[in-house]
């Protein structure tokens, strides 16, 4: 895959589409959307996707927590890290907003139902694993490796010269905007103190996400700035500047 066979899709166009699928199920089940976005039921209402427990071949390095049918429109989830998903309160959601990602904004229409939306010419880096029930081939995100460090050596090696990073977390922010949606995230910054780390777990577990996923929303959507390893959250990087200038 070139790069000149990519366009770069800006978060603002992933939140057009994020937005417009909540929208789409609120008019189907006559809901207004709260935290926590009904994610699943967004998944089979608005994308016809169903979810099935599979064993998922996985290469030396992998760690591939899902994958997609797209053939039979289904999201299967890996039965050997059932125990990390349990563990690990939020991933199962994003895993499942990935794979949902990976299905409404691949390149490859012939696999989707949904037209093409603007600003949408994009392919994620892919490879094809099978999972054993039926002997299904399906396809695998391999940016799905981000929370296995060696996975991510592999990765970087397989597609290093092919995608930018930010080409490569297209689904990744897919996922974060589906499930922390710009108006709700809005809505929650008048209830919690977002410089408060107790307010930030607190809106993580209503929203049902994990702390990491929620604080790269956060500073995607310009409410908060983090800077590395500084436990300090600043409103934004003209304060966290400011306060430097300060000492």
């Amino acid at each position: 895959m070139s790069k000149r066979h990519l366009q770069f899709l800006k978060n603002e166009v992933i939140d057009d589409v994020t937005a417009q699928r909540i929208r789409e199920y609120e008019g189907i089940a006559k809901v207004s959307v709260a935290l926590p976005v009904p994610l699943e039921q967004i998944v089979e209402q608005v994308l016809g996707l169903d979810f099935d427990w599979d064993i998922i071949e996985e290469h030396p390095g992998e760690q591939i927590l899902g994958g997609l049918d797209a053939v039979n429109k289904k999201i299967l989830l890996n039965e050997k890290h059932v125990a990390l998903f349990d563990s690990k309160p939020g991933l199962l959601r994003s895993t499942i907003g990935h794979e949902a990602g990976h299905y409404d904004i691949d390149i490859d229409r012939s696999k989707l139902l949904h037209p093409k939306l603007p600003g949408m010419d994009f392919t994620p880096a892919i490879a094809k694993r099978h999972a054993s029930k039926a002997d299904r081939l399906i396809e695998v995100l391999l940016d799905r490796a981000v929370s296995d460090p060696r996975a991510m050596a592999l990765y970087k090696k397989i597609t290093a010269g092919q995608d930018t990073a930010e080409q490569k977390s297209a689904v990744d922010r897919y996922q974060s905007a589906l499930l922390m949606p710009k108006w709700l995230m809005h809505e929650a910054n008048e209830q919690y103190d977002f410089t408060q780390w107790s307010d930030l777990y607190r809106l993580a577990e209503v929203a049902q996400v994990n702390i990491s996923n929620l604080t790269v929303r956060l500073q995607r959507l310009g409410m908060i700035y983090l800077r590395n390893g500084d436990k300090t959250i600043y409103r934004s990087r003209d304060e966290f500047t400011g306060q430097q200038t300060l000492f």
